[in-house]
């Protein structure tokens, strides 16, 4: 009989902790300062329809922080289209947070239903007699079904909500909860440039067609070539081309490493402040400037001082008022003209190009001319007059090209004759020349339209590159390759 007893105590003990934790469990996080007793909620766990509207109905849903920014996703009854509406829109919405958003709050059905008349102490204990939030939902026939958002549950599950004066109360999940308790920040569309559109960062660097690089300091243009220039492209071609501050004296590989790659890590990732009335408190009154052209899309990030907590740098989206926080390699910044410089003085198509004129130091002038089938793109070439082979015509050019720099110098312009000027006539009637000063037995000063490079060739790269092959040619033979 003792024995008995000792077990229906026993489960008397256990549905008491069963019970207790059943009301810890739906216990607000919270509880305000009051005598209520632990009771529970009359049909706690039961599932009903919190909205039961037919989603087709609802045009606007509106979200209304009672610590944030009012906002409200409208939707076209036509089109289906999202737009954001807000008294202080910075930005557009992002169009998958939006959707996310709008299709949480027309689908609150099934719900956890955790009591049909609750009391006033009731409602205090899960946070509806001041709530954190409404959310208005409107429907076509201009009507709105409003909802009041209170205290997160204890054991992190969701969130107690309520139609407005009702007595009948809800627990939201906590994923439809921390859909529907977003902020402002999180809905904006906040991204610089449509980066994210391409699948691998490669495509998005072939999408780049132009960029504007301004610093403190210098200003990179680069400009992606076109598929006929790749074509018919020769020596030192690649993907984009340098057009600031020198023309076609980049390292094709490292402007797009230095320059292009890390622009790409550029990331906008919360909203620091809106409509900010001292910029330099950010860096952001005297900033650099990148402009990128992708496709049909136009951009300009303003860059400002580094955020070393955070590891990034304050920017501004030119044509929003707002300074964000942006993580990133922001190493382009410090990129010098010298990294970005090929060591070949002279990047040209051989097709932009109908004639090369050698003007050696014994006072003897060679012209190598060329002209273009552009049908065939066969090409025919002389020299001095004398027809040459097309490879050899274009052995002879490309060694003009490789003319190349070792190092720099703020040597002047000697005050003498160049013992060497190499001028490159343009189809377009451009000219472009180099003169090439002896400073010593192995240098040359190099001289590029009457202004100085600060750069050095060897003399005898020169004569093996160069001067050699119109001995070779007058010998009637043909040019290695």
């Amino acid at each position: 009989m003792r024995r008995r007893a000792t077990v229906i105590v026993g489960v008397i003990v256990v549905i008491l902790l069963a019970g207790g934790v059943a009301a810890l469990l739906l216990w607000p996080e919270e509880l305000p300062d009051t005598d209520l007793a632990n009771e529970t909620p009359s049909v706690a766990g039961e599932t009903a329809d919190l909205l039961n509207e037919e989603a087709d109905d609802v045009v606007r849903v509106s979200f209304m922080p009672y610590d944030g920014s009012v906002f409200s996703i409208y939707r076209d009854p036509s089109s289906g289209d999202l737009e954001l509406f807000t008294e202080d829109l910075v930005f557009s919405g992002d169009m998958s947070v939006m959707r996310t958003m709008f299709n949480a709050a027309i689908r609150l059905t099934n719900q956890s239903r955790l009591t049909e008349d609750a009391d006033d102490s009731q409602l205090e204990m899960f946070g509806l007699n001041e709530p954190d939030m409404s959310i208005s939902i409107e429907l076509t026939d201009a009507t709105a079904i409003e909802l009041e958002v209170g205290a997160v549950q204890a054991a992190g599950q969701g969130r107690f909500v309520r139609i407005k004066n009702s007595r009948e109360v809800f627990l939201l999940s906590a994923r439809n909860s921390d859909i529907l308790t977003n902020r402002i920040e999180n809905v904006y569309d906040i991204t610089f440039a449509p980066i994210h559109e391409y699948s691998e960062e490669q495509m998005a660097l072939f999408a780049i067609g132009h960029i504007l690089l301004e610093t403190e300091n210098d200003v990179f243009e680069l400009r992606k070539r076109t598929d006929e220039e790749l074509i018919a492209g020769t020596l030192g071609m690649s993907l984009f081309e340098l057009l600031q501050p020198i023309k076609a004296e980049g390292n094709d590989y490292a402007v797009q490493t230095a320059i292009l790659e890390n622009i790409l890590t550029i990331a906008p990732e919360s909203i620091e402040s809106v409509r900010p009335s001292d910029l330099s408190a950010y860096g952001l009154d005297l900033p650099a400037r990148i402009t990128i052209t992708m496709e049909d899309w136009v951009g300009t990030l303003l860059i400002g001082k580094r955020d070393v907590e955070r590891d990034g740098r304050f920017v501004m989206i030119e044509g929003h008022d707002a300074v964000l926080f942006a993580g990133g390699d922001y190493s382009f910044l410090n990129v010098s003209l010298s990294q970005l410089r090929s060591t070949l003085i002279w990047l040209n198509n051989i097709t932009d190009v109908s004639s090369v004129t050698f003007e050696l130091d014994n006072n003897v002038t060679r012209v190598l001319r060329l002209e273009h089938n552009a049908e065939d793109s066969s090409l025919q070439g002389w020299l001095d007059d004398v027809e040459i082979s097309e490879n050899n015509a274009r052995r002879l050019y490309t060694a003009a090209l490789r003319i190349t720099r070792i190092g720099d110098t703020d040597e002047p312009i000697p005050d003498v004759s160049p013992m060497f000027t190499i001028s490159m006539r343009f189809i377009d009637g451009r000219t472009d020349t180099l003169e090439l000063y002896q400073l010593n037995e192995t240098q040359f000063l190099v001289v590029r339209n009457n202004v100085s490079t600060g750069s050095f060739i060897t003399r005898m790269a020169l004569q093996n590159n160069l001067l050699g092959r119109f001995d070779i040619l007058d010998d009637g033979g043909d040019l290695p390759g």
